[in-house]
């Protein structure tokens, strides 16, 4: 019997031509939207990991590992920088004992960037209370403050983010710098720098946003409320908030155009 012989061709060069024009089109199209999905996945990143650092310095107020601890903000140029610093139980209570300590006469120092009372920056800080502190690197976001400096050296990262030694400390200048400062229970809540409001009192938030060139920063300002977060003058690239209170609660915002949503 014999096997009719099947006709097996392959594609035409036309054939080819068409989908490779297909392929072309449709990777042109999606492109731009992962682009966009890639930058914004890059902010938002940043965002959780900054509201983190944030957190757990809160947090080791109220397990007891520090009396007292500040987060630092610094945004130079080229980069933000977050710092966290701790002082323990006992140095907060030989303060609170010592009657002419500035502690107790002038509360404005206490949130102070030019403290040097933070147990976690002595160099013999024992690893029971450094290996609670950080200092990270923020190379793709931007808030709306700045000051001068160029980049510092920094090992290691990814996703925009580099980290160095627990125990380091940023240069910078008060244009481009404020700090957050918390205590168990809420007993004490104060700032200074970018993050103290005309009224003395501690900003609630943190504004991040893309850092689209050197130099950059999210045009929003703080206004005269510290818990209301402004609509921004000009185009920002993902603009949210990082949020916390006297007493933690920590959450995020993201401006949408016309209004900040969590």
């Amino acid at each position: 019997m014999q096997v009719p012989v099947k006709n097996i061709k392959g594609f035409s060069l036309i054939e080819l031509v068409v989908v490779i024009v297909i392929v072309g089109i449709l990777s042109a199209t999606a492109y731009p939207n992962f682009q966009s999905w890639s930058k914004e996945r890059e902010v938002r990143l940043a965002v959780t990991k900054i509201q983190s650092l944030i957190k757990n310095i809160h947090v080791q107020t109220e397990k007891g590992t520090f009396a007292y601890v500040q987060v630092k903000f610094t945004n130079s140029v080229d980069n933000l920088t977050i710092e966290t610093k701790g002082m323990t139980m006992d140095s907060l209570a030989t303060k609170i004992n010592n009657g002419t300590d500035l502690w107790n006469t002038d509360i404005s120092s206490r949130c102070s960037l030019s403290n040097s009372y933070w147990d976690t920056d002595t160099a013999d800080a024992g690893a029971s209370i450094k290996n609670f502190v950080y200092t990270k690197n923020f190379d793709s976001v931007t808030t709306n403050f700045i000051g001068g400096g160029g980049r510092r050296d920094f090992t290691g990262g990814g996703d925009g983010e580099a980290e160095m030694a627990e125990l380091g400390s940023s240069e910078g200048d008060g244009d481009g710098t404020g700090a957050i400062c918390f205590s168990r229970g809420g007993k004490y809540y104060e700032a200074t720098g970018q993050l103290l409001s005309p009224a003395d009192l501690p900003y609630g938030f943190l504004y991040v946003c893309r850092r689209i060139s050197s130099g950059s920063t999210c045009p929003v300002s703080y206004g005269g409320d510290e818990n209301t977060k402004e609509a921004p003058s000009g185009s920002a690239q993902y603009l949210n908030t990082v949020e916390w209170s006297r007493f933690g609660n920590f959450s995020k915002s993201k401006w949408n155009g016309t209004d900040w949503f969590k």
